[in-house]
């Protein structure tokens, strides 16, 4: 009955009996339609609606027009909820959009009202080296890209720096380390030349100040814990450079000399030409690896004759590793000498006679700052204490 009783409620709204509007009045009162008796009498309730009519408003209680009147307003309220929402999906409604458009103005005022942030980078200073002078001088744009160079004094000596920020110096571009590294050797050079003796740093030693306190002042206060050390490395370097010695050796000379004199090796040579040439291969690799026996029993007897020779010309020596050099040339010693600089000569001619042995010669290089007999800082020291690993 409550079929009939919907059929004409709509019939009573001006709306028409179907299946979606009596699912709505079903849902409207909390309750399930049953779909497939929704489905078969659809057409029979649109029939006996108009007959049914007139009865069901003569015999019904005043209770039933109450309650076609809450239903009315239920449908009402339904059928706009319905509407909403299909607006809703339509038409996506943003969360207050005139306050997030101002807002985002007054966001784009404020962000241009506000200076631009910028990192202030910590002042330091670059140390290129000790000198023997206690003395402050400007020593012009010599330094790392350009950067004016002058020194900061304590007592009898003095720091060679540069400012710069705490920072290292890194680049990608191979040539940008080497013009850095070349232009170091040059401050140093130049260091050397007018104040006598310098105690060179590593690359990239960096002083900064602690808590941003004047890097100067941790400078001075880093020299003079250190004062003690750097003055006993200045005496033992004073009135001395630094130079390279390599010494290389032509193995193929070496080997043809070798089977000239060497008796052994000499007869094993003239046996494989007698023999059939399935036994002189075997014979001739044989033969090779004495050569190679004889050169390296040459090789070693040159280094310690040669390394006594330039010993007797210079201070001290330290022994590097040696360098591949290709071919058949073979490096016996490479080796950074400290030399008084009224022993330079001396040196000199003990290398021109090195040189003049067959198969042998000699690179000479110099004078550089004595990197190599001096324990030099390493990385970015604040406020005199180092920082490195």
């Amino acid at each position: 009955m409550e079929y009939l009783y919907l059929s004409m409620f709509l019939q009573e709204l001006g709306k028409e009996i179907n299946e979606t509007n009596i699912q709505t009045i079903f849902a409207a009162l909390d309750m399930e339609a049953d779909e497939a008796k929704v489905q078969f009498l659809i057409p029979a309730l649109s029939v006996l609606t108009t007959a049914h009519r007139k009865t069901i408003n003569k015999t019904a209680e005043p209770s039933h027009g109450q309650q076609i009147s809450y239903l009315q307003k239920r449908f009402e309220v339904l059928e706009n909820s319905l509407t909403k929402a299909a607006e809703k999906k339509a038409f996506p409604k943003h969360e207050e959009p005139g306050r997030l458009a101002v807002n985002a103005d007054k966001e784009k005022v404020k962000e241009a009202d506000e200076p631009e942030k910028v990192v202030q980078k910590q002042p330091a200073r670059y140390v290129y080296g000790i000198a023997d002078q206690g003395i402050k001088e400007l020593l012009g744009p010599i330094g790392l890209d350009g950067n004016e160079v002058y020194t900061i004094p304590y007592k009898d000596t003095c720091v060679i720096v540069h400012d710069c920020s705490a920072e290292p110096y890194k680049s990608e571009d191979e040539n940008v380390v080497k013009e850095w590294l070349f232009t170091q050797q040059e401050v140093l050079d130049s260091v050397a030349e007018k104040f006598g003796v310098v105690l060179p740093m590593s690359f990239d030693m960096i002083v900064e100040g602690k808590n941003g306190s004047d890097p100067d002042q941790a400078v001075t206060e880093w020299l003079e814990k250190n004062y003690e050390t750097f003055r006993a490395k200045m005496s033992v370097l004073k009135d001395k450079q630094e130079y390279g010695v390599q010494v290389i050796m032509d193995t193929g000379i070496i080997s043809e000399r070798l089977i000239a004199t060497d008796e052994k090796l000499r007869m094993k040579k003239a046996e494989i030409d007698t023999k059939p040439e399935g036994i002189a291969y075997m014979e001739k690799e044989i033969l090779k690896d004495l050569l190679k026996e004889k050169v390296e029993e040459s090789a070693d007897q040159y280094f310690r004759e040669f390394y006594h020779r330039i010993k007797e010309s210079t201070e001290d020596i330290v022994i590097g590793k040696a360098k591949k050099v290709g071919g058949n040339q073979q490096m016996l010693m490479n080796l950074s000498c400290l030399v008084k600089k009224d022993r330079v000569s001396e040196l000199g001619n003990e290398l021109e006679k090195i040189e003049n042995v067959d198969g042998i010669s000699v690179r000479f290089s110099g004078p550089w700052a004595p990197y190599s007999f001096v324990t030099p800082e390493k990385g970015v020291t604040r406020n005199g204490e180092d920082q490195s690993e």
